[in-house]
């Protein structure tokens, strides 16, 4: 009898490990990854994801998305909307104000160029 239950509960137990979905098995988290829940975060060794729309990946939806990409979208945008009140200021200092401008454009390029390649790339 005691053998019966020993068989038993070894084979209910193998039975139900193919059930069980290891860390290994689970979907590989990366930028552009389906995601389900909005605003959940995971770790990947040193890289912070984000369920989130990625501002560059179309079509939109929620995908896993470095958490660095949604940072500096931010601030990219908060930049550009600011470049207008510079551009005031710019023409006050005539000639080296614009070389400054221009300078600030070039960064915000600059800063949307290295989103678009590497912090928000699909597949990063």
């Amino acid at each position: 009898m005691k053998k019966r239950n020993a068989m038993a509960i070894a084979i209910l137990t193998l039975s139900t490990v193919g059930f069980v979905t290891t860390p290994s098995q689970a979907a590989t988290v990366k930028n552009g990854v389906n995601c389900s829940k909005a605003n959940a975060t995971t770790k990947v060794g040193t890289k912070t994801y984000r369920c989130a729309k990625n501002p560059y990946v179309k079509p939109t939806r929620l995908t896993w998305t470095l958490a660095n990409c949604l940072t500096a979208y931010r601030l990219w945008k908060e930049a550009k909307s600011e470049y207008s009140n510079w551009e005031s200021l710019a023409k006050l200092a005539g000639a080296e104000g614009q070389k400054t401008l221009d300078d600030l454009q070039a960064s915000i390029n600059s800063l949307e160029a290295t989103m678009k390649d590497r912090a928000c790339k699909q597949g990063a």
